[in-house]
């Protein structure tokens, strides 16, 4: 009993949490009530000297009981003192009598009897003192029965004594109900942990680590069984290994061999080089079949490396000498593991040496040699070992044949192609000549057309155009002014502005500040700007742009000034900005969900409820944003298939079940497409709306009505 205690002690906890809140409602509301019944017989003062005395204590026992189980017993004696005031204030009217079971009701939210039956002790012993001085002459008026008899009174305890017995059993029953359902939490924690164990489990053989450890109990078939698959996993790993060594090293080795097949030279140093530090090997050498000028055949030491740095040895070795003599001689691969300290400096090509393992392979190709390979190391060569260097010594040698080949032909192609080269180099240069020549004849007669074409253009697009366009040199005076700017000027301050004229000299009052933008412009600077005008009486808005224009060798040379009339832009603005505050009005003053997305699941709009939610899990949510992007892989489905169902024209109306925390949400949810003018689908809106309370109120009266029905 003490372990299962211990195990719900939190959930306890929780419940005395919520009480400690609820009950803090009640005595604000019983100290409310007090002195709303202060007018009826002008109690004020008694009032307020017990509220002063019962809020002190309340308080007091909050502040110095934190996290202990007699401030709850005080908050009960609190209540009831409130209870007693109340009979007092309406002179014993029976209706106050009723408070008691309020009070006691309250209690039961602690889900103790420890609690309540203080509270009872002191109603008892306060209704016989208060009836003992009623008795005694004292102005107590404790009910408004006239001659209030001790038989009365004892049957009023009796009353409020089996009241609070069934609260007692109530309560008891209420905290054995939230300790079971504390148990079946806890369990469920349990399950959930051994699921969850066995989830990361497979995550890590499904991502590859096959080393990650693991206890399965004895009853967790799904746990065993996952260790006997990571088991098999090894199993085919070793085998994938032992293949991926000899694969990658065969494909590392063969690019080594066809990046250096016309140098031996190198191509022996890094094969040994890298041969030495794949295998982790401490010694090895590459000798090559040579022949001499004499004709006499032997084994010529062409790489060797040792702790994975070159050595510089020249070694000689007739066929048959030593081990590496013998496995030319015998065309075939020498293993040992056992070698003699005084053997291996007359066996051993590498010279001194005192190595562990020895590997001596015969680098040959269709039984023809061409070298012999050496390798020797500390650590003891495994069968992987053995034929990942077989292999690499037919690759060795049949690129020592190809190369030998090679090498013959070389020297006759080498001349073929310098010739060649030089006599396509001449025909290059002539080429190149006839071409440059020919191209620049045609540019000439391009740019010749196209610098009329685009006379013409220009003058067309200046004065087709309904913008305003005035270019000016850096003296200020009109190069170009367009159609449009004459025709809006004429009649106005402005109408002697022409090509030639000072573009300041009829400005007025406003001549400095244009004076200020120009020079701007023909510093560097690109202006853009909006400015209301008033030119005809005319009040519009129109949108600037002055812009440098540079020569070839990037001088500023003037400015370009264009305007173009946006008063029915402005005017669609402001209409806009009005519209939206509307809208974000609407979606945003009210408790629900909202959002709305595109056919392409990204999201239009989102109110401040919905985008605060998110936050909560660091989801700074906003327009733009692909709603999909953020749904979990649990629910994905489920959503998605509710967004094409709305994207293709289905109105979605229904009610889910969330679990949060320790209770059940249940949420209305609704979406329903979005249809423009052309009656086209644009987008799906989607309103979320918490009815839990609603919910359960419904179940409440459910209860109640059945209750009623029942009895």
């Amino acid at each position: 009993m003490g372990e299962t205690s211990g195990k719900t002690r939190p959930f306890h906890a929780k419940v005395h949490k919520e009480a400690d809140g609820i009950v803090n409602y009640f005595i604000w509301g019983y100290l409310f009530i007090g002195w709303a019944l202060s007018p009826i017989h002008s109690t004020y003062i008694p009032v307020l000297i017990m509220s002063l005395i019962n809020m002190a204590l309340y308080y007091s026992s909050k502040a110095f009981g934190k996290g202990k189980f007699w401030p709850r017993v005080v908050v009960g004696i609190l209540l009831w003192n409130f209870n007693v005031q109340f009979i007092l204030q309406l002179h014993g009217a029976f209706e106050m009598h009723f408070f008691y079971f309020i009070t006691i009701t309250a209690l039961l939210f602690y889900e103790s009897k420890k609690v309540i039956i203080p509270m009872v002790v002191y109603a008892i012993v306060s209704f016989v003192l208060l009836f003992n001085f009623s008795s005694n002459g004292m102005y107590v008026v404790l009910d408004q029965i006239e001659n209030l008899t001790t038989r009365n009174i004892i049957l009023h305890l009796l009353l409020v004594s089996l009241y609070g017995v069934l609260a007692c059993f109530w309560a008891n029953a209420q905290r054995r109900q939230t300790e079971q359902s504390a148990l079946d939490h806890l369990k469920m924690d349990e399950q959930l942990k051994l699921m969850e164990n066995n989830i990361d489990f497979a995550r890590n053989i499904s991502q590859g680590n096959l080393e990650a450890e693991y206890k399965a109990f004895d009853d967790d078939k799904l746990g065993n069984a996952l260790i006997d698959m990571r088991q098999s996993l090894l199993d085919a790993s070793e085998r994938e290994a032992k293949e991926r060594f000899i694969n990658i090293g065969l494909a590392s080795i063969g690019e080594i061999l066809r990046n250096n097949a016309d140098n031996l030279g190198n191509l022996c140093d890094q094969v040994i080089g890298k041969l030495v530090g794949y295998m982790k090997a401490n010694q090895g050498g590459i000798f090559i079949v040579t022949e001499d000028s004499d004709k006499n055949i032997y084994l010529d030491l062409k790489a060797c490396r040792a702790y994975d740095r070159k050595k510089f040895i020249q070694k000689r070795l007739q066929l048959g000498q030593g081990l590496v003599g013998q496995a030319a001689i015998e065309k075939r691969t020498i293993y040992m593991t056992e070698i003699p300290d005084d053997y291996i400096n007359i066996t051993s090509g590498l010279g001194l040496a005192n190595p562990n393992s020895l590997l001596i392979v015969p680098l040959k190709s269709n039984e023809k040699i061409m070298g012999v390979l050496e390798m020797a190391s500390f650590e003891i060569f495994n069968e992987t070992d053995l034929e990942f260097l077989e292999k690499v010594g037919e690759s060795i040698a049949a690129t020592i044949i190809n190369a030998n080949t090679n090498q013959q032909t070389q020297v006759l192609l080498e001349q073929s192609k310098q010739m060649t080269e030089e006599m396509q180099a001449q025909e290059e240069e002539m080429r190149q000549n006839m071409e440059e020549m020919q191209a620049t004849q045609e540019e000439m007669a391009r740019g010749q057309k196209e610098l009329a074409q685009k006379e013409t253009n220009l003058n067309a697009l200046i004065n087709n155009t309904s913008d305003s366009i005035i270019t000016i040199d850096r003296n200020y005076n009109i190069l170009v002014m367009n159609n449009v700017v004459k025709q809006r000027y004429k009649g106005t301050q402005y109408e002697g502005m022409a090509e030639g004229s000072n573009a300041l000299d009829m400005l007025g009052d406003v001549r400095d500040e244009w004076k200020a933008k120009y020079d701007k412009a023909m510093n560097g600077e690109a202006l853009n700007f909006t400015l209301k005008s008033s030119v005809h009486g005319e009040n519009t808005w129109r949108e600037y742009f002055i812009n440098p224009i540079k020569d070839k060798n990037s001088s500023i040379v003037g400015v370009s000034v264009f305007s173009r009339d946006i008063t029915r832009r402005k005017q669609l603005e402001v209409e806009m900005d009005q519209r939206e505050y509307v809208l974000n009005g609407m979606i945003n003053n009210t408790s629900d969900t909202y959002f709305a997305i595109d056919t392409d699941y990204k999201i239009m709009v989102v109110n401040d409820v919905l985008r605060n939610r998110f936050k909560e899990s660091s989801v700074d949510l906003k327009p733009g944003m692909n709603i999909l992007d953020l749904l979990p892989s649990e629910i994905y489905g489920k959503w998605k298939d509710r967004y094409d169902r709305c994207l293709d024209g289905e109105k979605i109306s229904l009610e889910e079940e969330r679990p949060v925390k320790d209770k059940i949400l249940y949420t209305e949810l609704r979406c329903e497409p979005i249809i423009d003018n052309d009656s086209k689908i644009i987008g799906a809106s989607v309103t979320s709306k918490d009815i839990t309370e609603l919910k359960e109120m419904r179940e409440k009266v459910a209860e109640l009505t059945n209750d009623i029905n029942g009895s």
